[in-house]
């Protein structure tokens, strides 16, 4: 029981330096290490229902050019996992699952738009 209470004691430490660290840097946060953080997000807090219908959605925002405009998706795609984080740095402990899962449903809703819109162009054009 100590043990675990040392590493949690750890992990909370780390999670809370990492972002000091990161805000400490100027350089913005890229589009396909935000998308990359997102899916760990799914993959820690949610369901495997859950995370399966947002890495779909991730992999259609992707292809539609959402994520990163004039790149071809397979080498986005090929960028995001790379760069896949450790869940423990992105959510330290399970009470913050409420907060980031909140966060990815807005983000899955805007998303949803646009995908639809642009589907609807896409087959407009086609006519």
């Amino acid at each position: 029981m100590k043990t675990r209470f040392e590493i949690e004691s750890l992990l909370t430490a780390v999670a809370i330096a990492v972002p000091l660290t990161a805000n400490a840097e100027p350089a913005a946060m890229s589009a396909e290490q935000q998308e990359a953080d997102y899916r760990v997000v799914a993959a820690r807090c949610g369901t495997p229902a859950y995370e399966k219908a947002f890495f779909s959605q991730s992999k259609a925002a992707v292809a539609a050019g959402l994520v990163a405009k004039n790149r071809p998706p397979a080498e986005v795609e090929k960028t995001i996992t790379a760069l896949r984080r450790s869940p423990f740095v992105l959510v330290a402990a399970q009470s913050d699952c409420a907060a980031q899962l909140k966060q990815l449903d807005e983000l899955r809703s805007s998303r949803g738009a646009l995908l639809k819109s642009s589907r609807g162009a896409r087959k407009a054009a086609a006519r």
